[in-house]
């Protein structure tokens, strides 16, 4: 094969170099021992031929693929589809259409494994699967997602099957394929219920509250907890990573005191806890008795970086791999041209461009879980600049990453090489609440009831039964969070709790100003993606609203007929066809006071939320026709009613304010009188 046309590695890193060793291939398919990975010491870290491939020096954190045929965790390959596997990830890292990312590597690799593990199960070779169709079609018990993906993935390889020199599925075998896999791509991200959602945002705000009001004891225990260890170890903390075994200061074992080699013990470490007042704070939050002793403080800590972090893409609509790379400077507040404070974060996107400088528009709720996360990660860059076995860069010690790892010498966890991975692995969500931390959500309140599973049902198509069912826990994800988060600002009256809807109406105002409708240019570019992300949900919103118009709940003051005229735009149209609309301006949707307008011009002068007049006429005014009043709000409108009829009392008669208060009076038996006739 001629390998000129082959572009080498196109990894998106500092260490893809065309002078590297690991830049292109000399042979097709490579030689067992052709490295795959270079690290950025120049050692080999993965070749060719190993079970194992290490992309970690890549993408800045653990990040890994098992081919199978070897010992190692994951499912089995025989060796003869392992070395097929191979090569296709070969072709996908140096061939003609090289991918760009470890991450996208990994992705793909993914897709494309199950199907030689099915090969495997069967007894044949991933080539010979076009003569297997049974083989074919059971595949789908293989792929319950990523159906559409691995479609991709096998038609690109077929196009390259000459340079490949093999075929996996040919286009017949593709087509059968494709008629039998269950394709779940196009799922929406589940919308975690408001109650759900206000319970975990409520008890991630109370652990940092608590965490935050015994900081300077956590600090000072923290700080004893070095002291000592230091002491210990010849009165050199750089000594004791990698433990002290029987002369850790915090062993029972050990008489209490100095002994005659200077060292000193303290006993077991709850009595140390008790000491400095943290004994009930850490009992409260993780798991803490005499057998967890002082590693119940290491977990404690990153317990308190893990909230602040889920605290924050409740409120930012980050990614989770965002998130976790923060800085500790990364908060900023602007002053825009209206006055108004714009909160935001800055920090390194993921998805598409590799911006190092972008924003993203958050909550000012967020400043909590930043000063808690910032607090842990100076606390923890103190030991790590101890460590003999790292070598920090400046930035990491004057600017630490809020996700910093632990570094204390009594952890088993805390790095004994300099490592490659620049960033912590964040654990799922789920993985986090329910198994790291048991004690930071009751299970009972995560239990989704009907009105949990009617309204997530009523906000996400394509919910899953097998996991969304009532009696069953609420499957918490990162995802989940950013998604939740986002309709909840665009509707922000969903959540009844009076704090948490006092936080996404701020972020929202400002979200809908600069991502919604780029209203003013700020100092800094704001993250594209989640300006985009953001559009796209509130589409979806008013397309949600749009179709709730068709109950008997809301009626036109003008009438049936009239409702079904502004709801013909509907009827033919399913969920992705309203989109289309709703993005072109051919539907348009806004709540209002009354219910909703559905004028798809410019929003009228007086908005139909603090004045109703325009909404309903008064005087020889008819009602506005694209008003649609909700019956659910008639409760409301009564009471409008009855604080209209107290101010006008006491107007001055023939009065501007009179007038206006006289003419929302008469709007407000109208709307009243429809509903009530209706």
């Amino acid at each position: 094969m001629n390998l000129a046309y082959f572009p080498g590695l196109q990894i998106e890193s500092a260490l893809s170099k065309e002078d590297a060793l690991n830049f292109k291939p000399d042979s097709w398919p490579p030689a067992p021992d052709f490295p795959a990975v270079i690290d950025a010491y120049g050692h080999v870290v993965s070749r060719y031929g190993d079970v194992r491939w290490d992309l970690s020096p890549w993408s800045g954190h653990t990040l890994t693929i098992y081919f199978g045929d070897g010992s190692g965790q994951g499912k089995r390959v025989s060796p003869q589809n392992a070395e097929l596997l191979r090569k296709v990830v070969a072709w996908w890292l140096w061939g003609e259409a090289a991918i760009r990312s470890a991450k996208a590597l990994v992705f793909k690799f993914e897709t494309i494994k199950p199907l030689f593990v099915a090969c495997t199960d069967a007894g044949i070779l991933a080539t010979e699967l076009y003569r297997y169709p049974k083989v074919i079609e059971k595949l789908s018990e293989y792929y319950k997602q990523r159906g559409n993906r691995l479609i991709e993935c096998l038609h690109s390889l077929f196009i390259a099957r000459e340079t490949l020199g093999f075929v996996l599925l040919d286009e017949s075998g593709i087509k059968l394929l494709s008629s039998v896999l269950t394709t779940n791509d196009s799922t929406q991200t589940a919308y975690i219920p408001a109650r759900i959602w206000s319970y975990q945002v409520s008890r991630l705000r109370e652990c940092l509250e608590d965490f935050l009001l015994h900081q300077e004891q956590v600090e000072a225990c923290y700080d004893f907890c070095l002291s000592a260890y230091a002491r210990n170890a010849g009165g050199q903390l750089s000594k004791s990573f990698g433990g002290l075994g029987i002369n850790g200061p915090f062993r029972s074992s050990r008489i209490r005191g100095k002994s005659r080699t200077g060292r000193v013990f303290y006993g077991l470490f709850t009595e140390t806890a008790e000491e400095f007042g943290i004994s009930e704070l850490l009992d409260r939050w993780v798991l803490f008795n005499n057998v967890t002793g002082i590693r119940s403080l290491t977990t404690y800590l990153s317990l308190i970086s893990s909230v602040g972090l889920a605290y924050l893409l409740n409120f930012s609509l980050m990614r989770i791999e965002e998130g976790s790379k923060l800085r500790a400077d990364c908060y900023e507040v602007e002053r825009d041209q209206l006055g108004e404070d714009i909160h935001m974060l800055k920090g390194v996107t993921t998805k598409t461009i590799e911006d190092s400088d972008a924003r993203w528009i958050v909550s000012p709720s967020v400043e909590i879980a930043l000063k808690a996360m910032r607090i842990v990660a100076f606390m923890r860059s103190k030991a790590a600049r101890e460590n003999p076995y790292l070598e920090l860069s400046k930035e990491d010690v004057e600017n630490p990453i809020l996700q910093f790892l632990q570094h204390e010498p009594w952890s088993s966890k805390a790095p004994k090489s300099q490592s490659t991975k620049k960033y912590k692995k964040i654990r799922s969500y789920g993985d986090i609440s329910k198994n790291l931390w048991p004690k930071l959500f009751d299970d009972k309140e995560l239990t989704i009831t009907e009105a949990d599973l009617e309204m997530a049902n009523r906000m996400t198509f394509g919910l899953d039964p097998e996991k969304f069912a009532v009696g069953k826990v609420w499957p918490l994800a990162w995802h989940q969070l950013r998604r939740t988060g986002a309709v909840n600002m665009l509707a922000s009256g969903l959540v009844t709790e009076a704090s948490l809807q006092y936080q996404l109406k701020h972020a929202s105002r400002a979200m809908s100003q600069y991502y919604g409708k780029n209203y003013y240019r700020l100092k800094e570019p704001l993250n594209e993606e989640a300006r985009a992300y953001y559009l796209r949900e509130m589409y979806q919103s008013m397309v949600r609203e749009f179709k709730a118009l068709q109950s008997d709940q809301y009626v036109s003051p003008h009438g049936e007929k009239r409702k079904q005229q502004i709801l013909s735009e509907i009827s033919e149209k399913d969920h992705e066809q309203l989109l289309k609309a709703a993005k072109s301006g051919r539907i348009s949707y806004r709540q209002t006071f009354l219910g909703g307008c559905a004028n798809s011009g410019p929003p009228c002068p007086l908005g139909g939320i603090s004045n109703i007049s325009s909404c309903m006429g008064f005087s020889s005014n008819k009602p506005c026709a694209s008003a649609l009043l909700d019956k659910a709000k008639l409760p409301m409108i009564k009471q409008l009613k009855n604080v209209i009829t107290i101010q006008i009392s006491d107007a001055a008669p023939d009065s501007p304010l009179y007038e206006s208060l006289q003419a929302q009076l008469e709007s407000a038996e109208r709307a009243i009188h429809v509903i009530e006739s209706n």
